[in-house]
């Protein structure tokens, strides 16, 4: 009985630990592409930019993450990373997908609404917003509002 609590709590911190590698490994694996541009924000900038702007939702959240490639529909490098933020973003339940003229966002949220994702596309680039911390019904309903943006 005990080994199989031990393996079931090893199982679980492993998906935990390759949920945060994904996004990591995204970004390692495109970063210093010449069409890329990431942006990472730890917790003690988010709350500094906090203070500075009054923003709760700041507040709430301990990591932010952006990566973007530019390029148009066709571009290789382009289509392998939505190729790759798909599957990331497929372990994520959807909160909404817009479509319109050839632009898309969709927002993702884990499970345990600890993690937030959004995905957009243009003509220009795809970009993905990585957000990690409290992500409640407020983060949720900034998220649905377009309050939080990529661009």
């Amino acid at each position: 009985m005990k080994r199989v609590l031990i393996t079931l709590a090893l199982a679980a911190v492993s998906l935990l630990c390759a949920r945060a590698q994904s996004m990591d490994s995204l970004i390692e694996k495109y970063a210093y592409q010449k069409s890329a541009v990431t942006v990472t924000m730890p917790e003690q900038i988010l709350k500094k930019m906090a203070r500075r702007d009054n923003n709760d939702l700041l507040r709430k959240l301990t990591e932010i993450k952006i990566i973007s490639i530019s390029g148009s529909d066709g571009n290789c490098l382009r289509d392998r990373f939505l190729e790759d933020a798909r599957r990331l973003t497929a372990r994520y339940e959807v909160l909404f997908s817009v479509s319109n003229a050839g632009r898309w966002v969709s927002a993702y949220i884990d499970g345990h609404c600890r993690e937030a994702i959004t995905l957009s596309s243009d003509d220009e680039a795809v970009t993905l917003l990585y957000m990690k911390g409290d992500i409640d019904d407020d983060m949720q309903d900034a998220l649905l509002s377009n309050k939080i943006r990529i661009k």
